[in-house]
This record gives structure tokens, C-alpha cells and sequence, in this order.
């Protein structure tokens, strides 16, 4: 049975081989810069535009991959949503965020890296101070402890660039909860 990392690498793979932008956000990503925890499913953010949905369905046809309808892909895609994959082997879900068209993401877009995330498999990551931000946000909308407590694994394991972390928190209104880690 396919594990996480499995359906990471096949997914990464297929998105290389189109040209397809992405990164690795979510606890996966969180692990590779802070410490282990238990996650059931793999976050990135892409970067697609409605001329590419064509050839999206066809890198994940349906006896690999659960995609949703092209009418649905279209939608997210106009307004800038999500969707998930579903691989259909072990059922692990890939949980998709399109990219949004602010100076934010494409900051982002800009600092990824690719790394060796596990032997054998190299992703492109966000940087550890744009999963610190967004952990930030996430725990603005939902107020979850485990997002502040991943930032303080960031920290401990990592050198951050603070003058980015600041400018974007003021910029992203994210100072109170910056101040709370």
C-alpha cells in the first residue's frame, strides 16, 4: 500500500512533468522544518490557469486518482479555490490551493526551495517563514493551538529571516498573533 510520501512523489512528479508550479505547505512541510507529527494527507499550493484543465485530467485519470468534474476544476480555478485529489490505491487525499493572485503568494511562489524531503524525494517546500505566516493566519481564523506550536517547532529548528516575517505581519495584519508565539 502506497504511504504519503508515495502519493507526494507521483503527484510532484506528474506537475514536473508539465511544468506545473507547486509547493509542499501543510504538515508535511511543517515536519521537514520542525519535528514529526501525524498528518493523513499532503498540502500544496499550484499555480494553474483555465487553459491547463484539460491537461490536468489527464495526468490523473480515474483508476489512479479521484479528480473532480472539469466543471468543478473550472470553477476553483476562475475563482481561485481548492479541490483534492484522491489517490485510489490507499484513498490519501491531496489536498490542492490555487495560488491567488496577491503580492503575498507570489512572494512565496518566489522563495520555495526544492529539498530532499525524505530520501529519494525532492519537492519544492515553502519557506519556513511563509508556513510561519500561514500558520499565523490559520490560526487567526480558527484560533487552534497545534499552529502556534508548529511555529515554535520552526523556530527551534530553524534561522528565520525576521525582517520578512515582520514586514509581512504587519502587511497581513498578523501582528497580534505573531506577538502570541
Amino acid at each position: 500500500m502506497r504511504g504519503l510520501l508515495d502519493v507526494l512523489q507521483d503527484v510532484v512528479r506528474r506537475f514536473d512533468e508539465v511544468g506545473l508550479e507547486y509547493f509542499l505547505v501543510g504538515s508535511l512541510a511543517t515536519m521537514y522544518y520542525g519535528r514529526p507529527r501525524f498528518t493523513q494527507d499532503v498540502d500544496l499550493v499550484i499555480r494553474i490557469k483555465a487553459q491547463q484543465i484539460s491537461q490536468f485530467e489527464n495526468l490523473f485519470p480515474i483508476e489512479e486518482y479521484y479528480c473532480p468534474p472539469r466543471e468543478v476544476l473550472h470553477d476553483e480555478v476562475i475563482r481561485r479555490g481548492s479541490f483534492n485529489l484522491i489517490d485510489q490505491s490507499s484513498g490519501i487525499k491531496v489536498d490542492l490551493v490555487i495560488d491567488k493572485e496577491t503580492a503575498f503568494y507570489q512572494s512565496e511562489f518566489a522563495r520555495r526551495k526544492k529539498v530532499e524531503i525524505a530520501p529519494g524525494t525532492e519537492v519544492f517546500v515553502a519557506s519556513p517563514e511563509d508556513l510561519i505566516l500561514k500558520k499565523l493566519d490559520y490560526f487567526r481564523e480558527g484560533q487552534s493551538e497545534k499552529h502556534l506550536n508548529d511555529i515554535r517547532d520552526i523556530l527551534v529548528n530553524v534561522q528565520v529571516d525576521e525582517a520578512y516575517i515582520k514586514h509581512w505581519t504587519e502587511h497581513l495584519n498578523l501582528k497580534a498573533e505573531w506577538a502570541r508565539v
